[in-house]
């Protein structure tokens, strides 16, 4: 209690106070209701005042600015690779099993192919010979078994049947070394096989569960993407944390409660610390580093992009004699009071808010005190009501298209020559729509060569099948018959080989046009003339899918939380209109994701079934819009530098619209004008008139830290967690 040495006569007048503060649910004010008259006391203009000593509550606090994140699990590729395709994006769901992130697999096709067929040509040829030699086996067994009886009466075939034993031996070695060989190269290829397998599947990021996704590595096809890089994150869309301000597991372990205030409410939390090695990973990476708390929400009514104060109370005492610090002073024999009645009073100290001082021993309740300080005469009063707190959002979101897909010169036989453009830059275009005309002129001697060997090959097939056929053949055995059919079937074999370059190649000059891979919009379209030769896998168009289909919005500030719900407005440019329509944040840019998946913007989403306005699906829409540029390209030099400038500066400017929501709500709170609030430290109070008294009281305030006001009838207003009750009268 603060009062003067003496009384002023002089009352400096009667107050007619109302609620003018109340605010609706919308934040506006409501009709105030008149309050009692309240007598404002003038403290004496000196330099020293005094001060009672009172019985109040001490606390040591202090509250952390927090959101609600959604829990992810994020996904690293298991191998080096180019970047290929991106799977999936913010918002959109997965299930187990999905491909989130590729890469380039053109290498590994290749060696697969290869290996497959040296291992065709490997069991066709071993078969051929092995049956070829099991003939000649036989034929050198029936041989000697035939004469095994005329040995001993005819030295010259004795010596004759002894040199076919001996190659029939050998053919025998040659046949198990053939099979050993065989076998070490089968399974040399069959390995080879695996680890292609095992290799190509490394290059596909996979989910493990089913959820959506919140956060994606946006690399550009092509853009080399080093072993362990996170490529995406998932949640399972209903395991939520809650982030705030760092505090170490001892700093919080000290406290005597933790606990969370989420759209006014009370929420009990459970800290999760890290261990040493996480934690000295995320400093190491640069990543944020945020306290994790686990929240008790049994009924369901926290969500995901919430703001959240998290409340740490190191030490409260209710009901204890205290002074305020500036009573205080210390001697050599100790700390004291000076009382009004002129006497020093030596004291023993408890607990400390940095304003007041419990006092244990040396002063009782209702000593006057000698203050060393001057206030000033309050000027305000208010009453303290209940109200909403709330802090606006208002941005900018861009028209966004990630999801694209480069058509490419992939012709790989003759000259290509584009013939004609039929698209420009954000043209929309249907799956298969005409991207460019060309003409493929064929390669005429390849084809020549292939004509003739074809036809070769034809003829030793029709020889080999009337050797086959032929009746006179027979009598040789089954062994005979069997080689000059497997020699029908190896020619069949590469006939077919041939037939498919010869049809790939005719295939190649019969194509005609460049089309479309998806319904989309056009990103990029080269900038080569019509009868331009193109080079092979020359980049000829960007088709940005518009099945993914956003808006993005920047937040270098990180107030844009994954979840939070916001409000599209889209001018029409052709009628002036204004469409107004629901948005989600989908992607979680901080917090919750790694270094290497933060950005400074956000995916946009419009809800479940809305109609961008202004978008693909808009029939009367002008698109222009953001779309990645499809390759990965680092200027090498000032030159290529300075065309990227350029080609920057000139694209057609993104299409915007209007975004605004709520970055904070707290509803049905204690709402007190900022100006009657000091803060000391973390600890903010205020001077409340009780019984014609001045009595200072701390209270757990939310909206400073950083101090954050709502202006609502022009008062500046922060919110109450704890301490202040409705009804309290406020002076200021």
């Amino acid at each position: 209690m603060i009062i003067g040495r003496r009384q002023f006569n002089k009352i400096k007048g009667m107050l007619a106070i109302g609620l003018s503060f109340v605010m609706l649910l919308s934040g506006c004010g409501s009709a105030a209701q008149a309050e009692p008259e309240i007598e404002l006391i003038d403290p004496v203009s000196s330099a020293s005042i005094t001060e009672v000593a009172v019985r109040r509550t001490i606390r040591r606090y202090e509250v952390l600015d927090g959101g609600v994140f959604p829990v992810v699990s994020e996904y690293s590729t298991a191998a080096g690779m180019k970047a290929a395709d991106i799977g999936f994006f913010p918002g959109q769901s997965v299930n187990r099993g999905s491909v989130l992130f590729s890469g380039d697999m053109q290498d590994y096709i290749d060696q697969e192919e290869a290996a497959r067929d040296a291992l065709y040509n490997l069991i066709i040829n071993y078969n051929d010979n092995w049956a070829v030699n099991t003939l000649r086996l036989k034929e050198l067994n029936n041989y000697i078994s035939s004469r095994e009886s005329q040995l001993e009466n005819d030295p010259v075939l004795a010596c004759d049947v002894q040199r076919v034993m001996f190659e029939r031996d050998l053919l025998k070695q040659t046949m198990e070394d053939d099979e050993a060989i065989f076998m070490l190269d089968a399974k040399h290829l069959n390995d080879t096989l695996y680890r292609i397998t095992v290799n190509e599947a490394k290059r596909r990021v996979t989910s493990y569960m089913s959820g959506t996704v919140v956060a994606v590595n946006t690399a550009s096809p092509g853009a080399q993407i080093s072993e362990g890089t996170s490529v995406a994150a998932v949640t399972d869309g209903h395991s939520i944390n809650i982030l705030a301000d760092y505090r170490s597991a001892r700093e919080l372990n000290s406290a005597i409660d933790v606990y969370a205030i989420v759209d006014g409410k009370r929420y009990e939390i459970t800290h999760i610390p890290y261990s040493a090695s996480e934690y000295n990973a995320l400093k190491a990476s640069g990543s944020d580093v945020y306290s994790v708390f686990r929240i008790d929400d049994p009924d369901g009514l926290v969500r995901a992009g919430q703001k959240a104060s998290v409340v740490v109370l190191y030490d409260q005492k209710d009901d204890i004699l205290s002074v305020s610090n500036e009573c205080i002073h210390r001697d050599s024999s100790g700390f004291y009071v000076n009382l009004a009645s002129g006497e020093k009073s030596y004291i023993s100290k408890g607990i400390t808010d940095g304003m007041f001082t419990e006092v244990l021993s040396g002063v009782n309740e209702g000593d006057v005190i000698l203050l060393d300080s001057y206030n000033e005469a309050p000027e305000n009063v208010a009453t303290l009501a209940r109200g909403d707190y709330y802090l606006s959002y208002e941005g900018t979101g861009y028209l966004y298209y990630p999801d694209i897909t480069n058509v490419t010169n992939d012709v790989q036989y003759g000259t290509v020559t584009m013939t004609e453009k039929k698209v420009t830059q954000g043209q929309r275009v249907k799956k298969g729509d005409v991207i460019a005309y060309i003409t493929v002129s064929p390669n005429s001697v390849r084809l020549e060569e292939l004509s003739l060997r074809l036809m070769r090959l034809t003829e030793k097939r029709q020889d080999a099948q009337e050797a086959a056929d032929d009746p006179g053949n027979y009598f040789l055995g089954e062994d005979v018959q069997r080689q000059l059919d497997n020699m029908v079937s190896s020619l069949d074999r590469q006939i077919e080989d041939v037939t498919e370059q010869i049809s790939e190649i005719q295939a190649a000059y019969s194509i005609t046009a460049f089309k479309s891979p998806v319904d989309g919009v056009i990103g990029y379209i080269t900038d080569l003339s019509d009868g331009s030769v193109l080079k092979p896998g020359e980049r000829i168009a960007t088709v940005a899918s518009i099945s993914s289909e956003y808006l993005y919005a920047m937040n270098e500030g990180k107030s844009l939380l994954y979840g939070m719900e916001l409000t599209g407005e889209y001018t029409n440019p052709a009628t002036g209109d204004v469409v107004s329509f629901p948005l989600t944040v989908s992607s979680a840019s901080f917090g919750a994701v790694s270094q290497e998946l933060a950005s400074d913007r956000v995916f946009v989403m419009p809800a479940a079934g809305v109609t961008l306005p202004g978008g693909a699906y808009d029939p009367d829409a002008e698109i222009s819009a953001e779309i990645t540029a499809g390759e990965s390209f680092t200027p090498s030099n000032p030159w290529e530098e300075w065309i990227a400038q350029q080609e920057a500066e000139n694209a057609p400017a993104k299409q915007s619209y209007k975004l605004t929501g709520y970055l904070q709500y707290e509803s049905d709170v204690i709402l007190v004008p900022a100006k009657a609030v000091t803060i000391v430290g973390k600890q903010a109070y205020v001077t409340v008139l009780e019984d014609g008294k001045y009595i200072k009281k701390g209270f757990i305030a939310g909206g400073i830290n950083p101090v954050r006001s709502v202006t609502i009838n022009g008062t500046a207003y922060i919110w109450a967690i704890e301490g202040l009750e409705e009804g309290m009268v406020i002076v200021y």
